[in-house]
């Protein structure tokens, strides 16, 4: 059978006739497999906390419910992190489940941590989510899922049979293909109803469609159902795959839908009637080489409208988890090297935690941008707190790996560290603290050779340049970088309309638009005559059934704008290794700035455009057009595990996805040019000649999801490249060049001492080009090492040899989920490979003890003195309160905490383990020689800065408060841009009030470390009993730790909000209030609790109102003011029941017109609102509108201490 890219290749029908199922005399009776489920969206229109605290506590109860009632009855649920959210908020109905789960009725369904797209997540990202999923289900039920379980997903890529095999799944079932608009198959939209599915490495799974999740059905006999017959007549196999039950909100199937299957099974009809779990049905053609009557299909199954925003939509989500695939990746290879040298303890516990939390939001409405804007805020602190643990665990690793590398050099030692699996030459961009303004920048590598650099900028103490250099395969190289050397001349300078390097010429014409792009080595122009490579914008965007979910076929067929106003055109680097334009326009409220980067040396063929867009265009589409002097009907598409040739754009496939590339090769295979994106998925493709890379997608809505139409208002930053190429594509070389452009070199700087590793070290490669080593940590459960390789030639089989930097003591293949599945050739440090086109290999490797000096942290437990219960126990939730009634859950907090190779011990759950900050002098210990004091701590309310003194040293240090968010995207109207900069130590995924569990309200501890001068006998804190310290260590550092010497994540936070957020407190302006007038007001209990006490600066004074909600107090500001914020002090100390929930800031300017909303606050938990306002008002009048004063439902209590306006 001829295996294609792109059509479906089906068994032929009258193999029927010969299969042994099919060989009986008397007809068999058609079959129903009734797969009960309870859809379950992560966040969609609501968010987690409500899936936590209604929709999963709704789907196993109701579903107890039902299991103990029918004893036919078979319920499948599929998402890990919804059990392990069972087991977290509902323990007891969770042990009762597991007794189910034994007796196989509570089918584990899905294999995966979540049901996430499988279009925009990588590769390997898809083998973690399974392997994360089993080794749950494995732990908890002692079960494994077979099959992939996604009723509910916008397309599924040609790559996940791939990965379903290689983690040992059989089978994949789901509804969605009904959603498509168009026939794909002739008249049909499927290529069948049942049967195998081919992966683009030829590996295959079942495929069974589902039909619609949500059927419920009348209290009947099924087995005489005329639908469910009329369905298994549409496949030669008798027989239909059916779910039944809810959708989206989970619970579970109806009373009578359940009473018609229990009746259908014991019916007379012509159904047979089977209440199955998901994978019966595949289990029943188990091993599917017996059942030749299946038919196949070979090839992707994408959606043609329904799903095609989502490659685009939420474009800062899909930045973040790009990066949080990649800094995890590069953590994990650096953690394995710093265990192997006996330098670290592998920090696994942290590493899986980080993969968990972000991984579940690649779920298909969260990573795909259509969940509700408040939904997201959980989803970027997510996305920031496992963006902080990899990074905090990157630097702590590659810290202690250079501690046995010699960095004496002449000048300050740079550790470039590669966390690819191939030797990497390129470019890395360096940042260092400097005193001084630099002269000039001069760069030696390992061997002492001088290497090219060019200095960018010095501003704020911190030179930035580029130096060119050589890391071997996820490995290490010492640089020498002098500050003493000549001036670096920039070259002469160049016209702004033109951009020259060795190999291309670049001419732009007024609007900043490439009018020319010539390849001077190989004399091609490479823009189509009378055309540009531009920004190009669709001002005409309606999608109003399915806003963020689709991008209309009608909309890409329009004719793009080019962006026009005020053009500027600025030559900003001009040096040895780069040269940049800056192209600065406008439209209407949107601005952008794109970087035309021209390089030297190695990255000499790749031009980078680098954007910062400050988008606010609605009814909007921007895309990147490539109108190519090139002509071919199809371009090729990365899939993150291979490639697909796709033609240009028809009614069901117009908008695609790709990973990393997409590449358009002239027909005559003379000439051709790849397109790299750091974070975009979209493509489009109009003709020939022409690629299109989606940028943002913010549509047009009427009815529907009206709030799409900001999507993604805010600020993005994000690159693509453009790559020429001679002849045909060489598909490895394009996937090196786009995995250099998403994992660069990373840059850390340390002091200078010896090392037995030398200057470059290397723990592991490939021989084979076509062999990249994709993965590389420490098992989940045993103490190997887990390294997982691709195939990316696709042309024919592989071999190759991985060799290490020890030699291997024992070596198996396992499957993507750890499992051992066989045996594996290796000889001393080498291990010998096999691998098909296009496929995965995981490979469980032990290796021969490195002999290198085990390094021990030399410490000592500094003791506190506690004095404030912070944590509580589920039976004693009210005898803590660490603010405002508030508490730590004491069953998620550990005894102790190692954080990055440093240990704290934890005081008692059940007693005092918090002191407050209150001036203190701890004494420090005599006769021991510390030179380090790290300490955990958090604030109560909000973030403070603090002054720390310890000897004659005195350190600032910013405390973030121990609840909120850490970061946030700046989503314009809605949330303000920021990201704290402490270290995190420790995150509880609850906290307690006195009532019970706050599901999804996260409580952290903050880890600081200050240096401890000569002589000090004396730490003393500062004076703020809102800081609270949990525990410190003293340490002897014979090294300093590494500090990162480049940027290892975009935050696509503007940089003055990110100053805000890590400077100081912010400063408010003028509280209004002071000098305001009540004017009006709902009511109040009584002369000492009248409205004007919150108003009176007094702390212990307050307004209490216990009549009919609202309530609300009037002010007169005398005369109009400009409100930029407020801040609401509530009654929490109180207790934490009269923590306002609800409430309107409105203005107005005069008495007789209406008011209008300035700000809002709904389901607030903090005591004290602090908020600033995007878009600043002017008014004379302010009402306070209190809409639910009460934690507790239907609470009356009005109880405000304070109210400032500024």
């Amino acid at each position: 059978m001829k295996i294609t890219k792109r059509y479906i290749t089906v068994l032929v029908f009258a193999s029927l006739l010969g299969s042994n199922a099919y060989t009986q005399d008397a007809p068999q009776r058609a079959k129903a497999y009734m797969v009960a489920d309870a859809h379950l969206d992560t966040q969609w229109n609501w968010d987690i906390q409500t899936t936590i605290k209604e929709y999963v506590w709704n789907t196993i109860s109701q579903n107890l419910f039902l299991l103990k009632q029918y004893p036919d009855y078979i319920f499948n649920f599929e998402g890990g992190v919804k059990y392990a959210w069972m087991k977290e908020y509902y323990p007891a109905q969770y042990e009762e489940m597991k007794k189910y789960i034994r007796e196989g009725r509570w089918h584990v369904s899905g294999a995966s941590w979540d049901a996430t797209d499988v279009l925009v997540p990588s590769t390997e990202s898809a083998i973690r989510n399974i392997m994360l999923g089993q080794d749950f289900y494995r732990k908890e039920f002692g079960v494994e899922s077979t099959d992939i379980f996604l009723p509910d997903c916008f397309g599924f890529g040609w790559t996940l049979p791939t990965i379903a095999s290689h983690c040992g799944l059989i089978g994949f079932s789901s509804q969605k293909l009904d959603w498509r608009t168009n026939p794909f198959y002739k008249t049909g939209k499927h290529p069948f109803t049942i049967g195998l599915w081919q992966g683009i490495d030829g590996a295959s799974v079942m495929l069974a469609h589902g039909y619609d999740y949500n059927q419920r059905w009348k209290d009947e006999d099924l087995s005489k159902n005329r639908e469910l017959l009329e369905l298994t007549t549409r496949t030669p196999l008798n027989m239909v795959y059916r779910y039944y039950g809810t959708g989206d909100i989970g619970g579970s199937p109806t009373i009578e839908s359940v009473r018609a299957v229990e009746k259908g099974i014991k019916g007379d009809g012509s159904l047979e009637i089977i209440s199955a779990t998901s994978d019966q049905l595949f289990k029943d053609f188990w091993p599917y080489k017996n059942h030749p009557e299946l038919p196949v299909f070979n090839g992707e199954l994408l959606m043609d409208v329904h799903g095609t925003g989502c490659y685009t939509s939420q474009a800062a989500m899909k930045l973040y988890n790009r990066q949080n695939e990649l800094l995890g990746d590069a953590a994990e290879r650096s953690s394995v090297v710093a265990e192997w040298l006996n330098q670290a303890t592998y920090p696994g516990e942290t590493l899986t935690e980080a993969w968990k939390r972000f991984i579940f939001h690649q779920f298909h409405d969260d990573l795909t941008g259509t969940s509700i804007p408040q939904a997201y805020e959980f989803s970027w602190n997510d996305e920031f707190i496992s963006l902080k643990q990899f990074t905090s665990i990157l630097v702590s690793s590659v810290g202690a790996v250079a501690r046995n590398m010699d960095t004496r050099v002449k000048g300050i030692p740079v550790i470039l560290y590669n966390a690819l699996g191939f030797q990497v030459t390129d470019i890395a961009e360096i940042e260092l603290n400097l005193p001084n303004a630099p002269k000039g920048i001069t760069v030696y590598d390992t061997n002492g050779k001088k290497v090219a650099a060019q200095l960018l900028s010095y501003a704020n103490g911190k030179a930035k340049f580029l130096i060119e250099a050589v890391v071997p395969a996820t490995g290490y190289a010492v640089y020498d970088v002098r500050t003493s050397g000549p001036v670096n001349h920039a070259l002469a300078s160049a016209s702004t309309s033109t951009l020259e390097n060795s190999i291309y010429k670049i001419t732009l014409d007024k609007k900043g638009d490439i009018v020319s792009l010539f390849d001077k080595k190989n004399n091609k122009e490479l823009v189509k005559t009378g055309k540009t490579i531009r920004l190009a914008l669709f001002t005409q965007n309606e999608s109003y059934a399915w806003p963020a979910w689709e991008i209309l076929k009608e909309t890409i067929d329009r004719n793009p704008v080019s962006i026009t106003e005020d053009v500027k055109i600025t030559l900003v680097e001009n040096g040895e290794l780069r040269k940049s334009l800056c192209i600065e326009k406008l439209h209407g409220e949107s601005s952008f700035k794109q970087y035309i980067r021209l390089y030297e040396g190695s990255r000499a063929d790749r031009i980078d455009f680098y954007n910062e867009i400050d988008w606010q265009s609605t009814n909007a589409l921007l895309k990147a057009e490539f109108p190519l002097n090139l002509e071919n009907q199809e371009a090729t598409y990365d899939l993150g595990i291979g490639s697909i040739k796709r033609g240009n754009n028809t009614k069901t496939a117009y908008e695609v996805y790709a990973q990393y590339w997409a590449d358009l090769t002239d027909q005559d295979e003379h000439y051709g040019v790849s397109i790299l994106s750091d974070s975009k998925y979209g493509w489009d493709k109009p003709d020939n000649n022409t690629l299109r890379l989606t940028l943002l997608h913010t549509p047009a809505t009427d009815k529907n999801y009206v709030y799409q139409n900001r999507q993604d208002y805010g600020y993005h930053c994000f690159t693509y490249s453009l790559i020429g190429h001679v002849g045909n594509q060489n598909k490895v070389s394009t996937i090196k060049k786009a995995e250099l452009l998403n994992q660069k070199l990373k840059a850390f700087h340390t002091d200078k001492h010896k090392g037995t590793l030398g200057r470059e070290f290397s723990f592991v490669t490939s021989d084979n080009q076509n062999v990249i080593i994709k993965a590389l940590k420490k098992a989940e459960n045993s103490d190997e090492y887990i390294v997982r390789i691709y195939e990316v030639g696709g042309e024919k089989a592989q071999r190759a040899t991985l060799s290490f930097v020890g030699d291997i003591i024992s070596a198996n293949e396992a499957d993507g989920t750890e499992k051992t599945i066989g045996e594996a050739d290796f000889a001393n440090n080498e291990l010998s490979v096999n691998i098909k086109p296009y496929s995965v290999k995981t490979f469980k490797i032990r290796l021969k003890p490195s002999g290198q000096p085990t390094y021990h942290v030399q410490y000592a437990n500094l003791p506190l003195a506690y004095n404030l219960k912070c944590s509580s126990f589920n039976e004693f939730r009210g005898e803590a309160d660490f603010e405002s009634g508030y508490s730590y859950a004491a069953e998620l907090l550990p005894a102790s905490l190692t954080v990055n190779q440093i240990p704290f011990q934890l005081g008692e759950k059940d007693a005092a383990n918090g002191m407050i900050c209150k001036g203190d002098t701890i004494d420090l210990p005599l006769g021991r020689k510390y030179n380090r004091l790290y300490f955990i701590a958090a604030s109560m309310d909000r973030d403070y800065l603090a002054t720390f003194h310890c000897g004659r040293n005195k350190t600032e240090l910013m405390i973030p408060s121990y609840s909120e968010f850490i970061g946030q995207w700046g989503h314009t109207g809605h949330t303000k841009g920021y990201l704290k900069n402490a270290e995190i130590a420790y995150v509880g995924t609850h906290r307690h009030t006195p009532d019970g569990d706050q599901a999804y309200e996260f409580t952290y501890m903050f880890k600081f470390g200050i240096d401890i001068p000569e002589g000090a006998t004396h730490f003393i804190l500062p004076e703020n009993n809102k800081i609270v310290l949990f525990a410190a260590t003293l340490v002897q550092e014979e090294q300093k730790e590494a500090i990162r010497a480049s940027e290892l994540f975009h935050t696509a936070i503007k940089e003055m909000d990110i100053a805000a957020a890590q400077s100081t407190e912010i400063t408010l302006e003028e509280n209004y209030l002071k000098e305001a007038k009540v004017i009006a007001y709902s009511g109040y209990i009584s002369d000492r609790e009248k409205p004007e006490f919150m108003i009176d600066g007094d702390v212990s004074t307050k307004w209490c109102d216990i009549s009919q909600t609202p309530n609300y107090v009037d002010f007169d500001l005398g005369e109009t003011k400009k409100i930029n914020g407020w801040k609401l002090l509530n009654a929490g100390q109180e207790n934490h029941s009269y923590i306002t929930s609800s409430c309107f800031l409105l203005g107005k300017n005069t008495l007789n017109e209406e008011w209008r909303t300035l700000d809002s606050v709904d389901g607030n938990r903090r005591n004290t609102i602090s908020r600033e306002i995007n878009t600043s008002s002017e008014v004379r009048y302010i009402r306070l509108l209190i809409t639910r004063p009460s934690q507790s439902i239907g609470g009356k209590d009005t109880r405000i201490y304070e109210f400032e306006v500024y």
